[in-house]
């Protein structure tokens, strides 16, 4: 009885020292395919894609499942999210989470201070500056303007439903959705608290 005892406890042990570094191996091995798009741990370079580090993990969660579930029409998301479990969206978004944030370093289009007049009603869901305190919203500071003018044109024209996005980008102009993610681009990331 005692062999059993102190079996378990050595395998207790084990796990307990060593299964966060076998935890951070599979999140190196799940989001591998992730970096094509998004950039070694989330930073990505390229403009049309989200910068994912630092993002909130219930926010990137649920952007996982948005591309499953039809609530983000973008086909290649789709395909790869719809590979992942529950288990591995959770592992993949605490990954990202987990990660430095990054400043885009793409030239916006818009008018960064035209935009910040037009941003009044979006700190409620994404604080001031693009610096949401709401796990289920993003970060909007630092983040890509093209990948931002995007995901508000997305909103606009139906591409991704969301009940609360919707209705907000349904009047923008072209221009306003420029204007509003140059802003947004140029604020200053934060490193998570």
């Amino acid at each position: 009885m005692m062999k059993i005892k102190l079996s378990v406890t050595t395998v207790a042990l084990a796990l307990w020292l060593f299964g966060p570094l076998a935890m951070a191996g599979q999140a190196e091995d799940k989001v591998a395919l992730c970096a094509g798009c998004h950039g070694p741990n989330g930073h990505s370079q390229v403009p049309d894609n989200p910068i994912l580090a630092g993002q909130h993990p219930d926010y990137l969660a649920g952007a996982l499942r948005a591309y499953t579930d039809g609530g983000r029409d973008y086909a290649i998301m789709k395909t790869l999210a719809g590979r992942l479990s529950p288990g591995d969206i959770e592992l993949i978004s605490a990954y990202y989470a987990a990660q430095p944030p990054s400043q885009s370093q793409a030239r916006a289009a818009g008018d960064a201070a035209r935009g910040e007049t037009l941003t009044a009603v979006c700190a409620a869901c994404h604080g001031e500056g693009g610096h949401s305190a709401i796990p289920a919203n993003p970060k909007l500071a630092g983040q890509h303007a093209k990948y931002l003018s995007h995901a508000l044109a997305a909103y606009k024209n139906g591409g991704r439903t969301n009940p609360v996005m919707a209705p907000m980008a349904a009047n923008l102009s072209e221009q306003d959705i420029a204007d509003i993610a140059a802003y947004y681009a140029s604020q200053p990331v934060q490193s998570a608290e």
